[in-house]
């Protein structure tokens, strides 16, 4: 992910740092709630000899999720490399390194580098990119059954927290911003790729939405 790195400055704030401890926080505490409803939207209709694609999925919390819960084989397509190792330990620990995989691509920059798989998720990352929508596209483009997101929903209290956020990397003078996109564009971006939306939950912070193939 060197090329989006340089364009909005990914590699400022996720670093070998916030990698090592989301790794240690997984091992300590398991997925998060808005995490875990992730998990059961995309394992809704059965995981039984999947394939699963975590796009930007950090340390693999969600794709080892996943293998455990029947998928046949997963893969982390990172932006950044400083997640590759934790999660190859990750995988070691839950003894499913065979069915594992790690992957850097920028996929907005190439979109070709892009594996189709039968279930793709993106957990809140979307928000880490200007081209947040597009990456919703070409995500929805490689999902043979479903595509699962999560993704900051407009709300007040989303525009705040992430309004100080941006404010905190400002005064740092980091490149990296978080952005709020617009639901129906990224419901849009994936109905246009022949998929339609078959589950939405609204958090007072996080929205998730599931689309499967139409």
């Amino acid at each position: 992910m060197g090329s989006c790195c340089a364009r909005h400055g990914q590699d400022e704030f996720f670093k070998d740092r916030f990698a090592r401890r989301a790794a240690r926080r997984y091992r300590k505490k398991g997925l998060g709630k808005t995490s875990q409803l992730l998990v059961e939207r995309a394992s809704a209709g059965g995981l039984d000899g999947a394939t699963v694609a975590d796009i930007g999925g950090g340390v693999g919390q969600i794709m080892l999720e996943l293998l455990k819960a029947g998928a046949a084989r997963g893969e982390v397509v990172e932006l950044l490399p400083a997640y590759e190792e934790h999660a190859r330990a990750l995988a070691e620990e839950a003894g499913v390194t065979e069915r594992a995989s790690f992957r850097t691509a920028d996929l907005v920059a190439d979109p070709a580098a892009g594996e189709p798989a039968d279930v793709v998720v993106m957990n809140r990352v979307v928000c880490c990119t200007p081209d947040g929508v597009e990456l919703t596209g070409i995500a929805a483009s490689l999902a043979r059954r479903r595509l699962v997101l999560v993704f900051p929903r407009p709300s007040t209290l989303a525009t705040i927290v992430v309004g100080l956020q941006n404010l905190y990397f400002r005064l740092l003078r980091r490149r990296f911003r978080v952005f709020i996109h617009s639901p129906a564009a990224i419901g849009a971006a994936a109905t246009a790729q022949g998929m339609r939306l078959a589950f939405e939950h609204k958090g007072r912070l996080w929205q998730v939405a599931a689309f499967a193939r139409a």
